[in-house]
C-alpha cells in the first residue's frame, strides 16, 4: 500500500509541476520549479507510465527533455 501512494503521488508532483512550470513568471522560481520536476523523473520516471499524463503536462516535459525518461507508451 505505502508504495502505490508514492507512486501516486510523484505521478501527481510531475502532472502538477509540469503543467504549472509554463505560467511561472519569476525566472529564479521557475529554474527551481525545473529543477525540482527533473529530480522527481530522474527518481522514478522509468517506473510511471507516460500515457497518464495530459496534454499540458506531456507537453512541458517534452519541452523540457524529460518526455523519453518516462516509461510506457510512445516515445
Amino acid at each position: 500500500m505505502r508504495e502505490s501512494r508514492r507512486h501516486w503521488l510523484d505521478e501527481q508532483a510531475i502532472e502538477r509541476l509540469a503543467q504549472h512550470i509554463p505560467f511561472e513568471t519569476d525566472p529564479r522560481t521557475k529554474a527551481e520549479l525545473i529543477e525540482m520536476l527533473r529530480g522527481i523523473v530522474l527518481r522514478v520516471g522509468g517506473e510511471i507510465d507516460r500515457d497518464i499524463f495530459g496534454f499540458e503536462a506531456s507537453q512541458s516535459l517534452q519541452r523540457l527533455g524529460l518526455w523519453h525518461r518516462l516509461g510506457g507508451g510512445e516515445a
